[in-house]
C-alpha cells in the first residue's frame, strides 16, 4: 500500500473502534517497543509526545481508546529515519505518512506518529503545536514495559498548555 491519505486514518480509527482493546494495546505495546529499539539503534533522541504522553505521564499507562501513539524526534534526525526505512521495514513497520511535520509507521494496523520538532528562538514544536523552548530544555525520563522513555522535564506545564486550553 503506499502512503496513507486522510480517508485511510478516518478507516483505521473505523476499524479499531469495536475491537479489543486488550489485544489492542499489546499491538500498541510491541510497536512502540519496536520503533523505539529501532530509534536507539539509529542514535535518534526521542521523546514521548502527545496523548501517549499525557496518558503515560498522568496515568502511567496508554489510554485505551487512543487511535495511535505519538513520539517526538528533533528536525536534525529526520534524515536518519528516511535514510534507514529499511530497518523498519525488517520489523514489519510500512511508511505511511512522510512530511515535514511528521513520519508514520504502521504495522498491524496500528500507527505510530513520529513528531518533527523543530527550534526557533523562544519555541519548539511542529505545526501548530509550538511550546516555550524552556519545557524542552532538559529530559527526564518514565517508566513503561521496563523500558525508561524520554518525556521533557517540563512536561506537567506543557501538557496543561495543550489539553487543559
Amino acid at each position: 500500500m503506499e502512503k496513507w491519505e486522510e480517508k485511510d486514518f478516518e478507516l483505521n480509527k473505523i476499524y479499531w473502534k469495536d475491537r479489543n482493546l486488550i489485544d489492542c494495546l499489546k499491538i500498541r505495546q510491541n510497536n512502540l517497543l519496536s520503533i523505539s529499539k529501532i530509534l536507539n539503534s539509529l542514535n535518534i533522541f526521542h521523546f514521548l509526545e502527545g496523548n501517549t504522553l499525557n496518558y503515560l505521564f498522568s496515568h502511567g499507562q496508554l489510554d485505551l481508546h487512543d487511535h495511535d501513539d505519538d513520539l517526538g524526534i528533533f528536525y536534525k534526525d529526520r534524515l536518519k529515519i528516511i535514510n534507514n526505512l529499511e530497518k523498519f521495514i525488517q520489523e514489519d513497520f510500512q511508511l505511511i505518512r512522510n512530511n515535514k511535520l511528521m513520519v508514520s509507521f504502521c504495522r498491524s494496523n496500528r500507527y505510530i506518529d513520529i513528531c518533527i520538532f523543530k527550534k526557533s528562538f523562544t519555541k519548539i514544536g511542529y505545526g501548530n503545536k509550538q511550546f516555550p523552548k524552556q519545557q524542552f530544555k532538559s529530559f527526564a525520563q518514565v517508566n513503561y514495559l521496563d523500558k525508561e522513555f524520554n518525556i521533557p522535564c517540563g512536561t506537567s506545564e506543557m501538557l496543561k498548555m495543550r489539553y487543559e486550553n
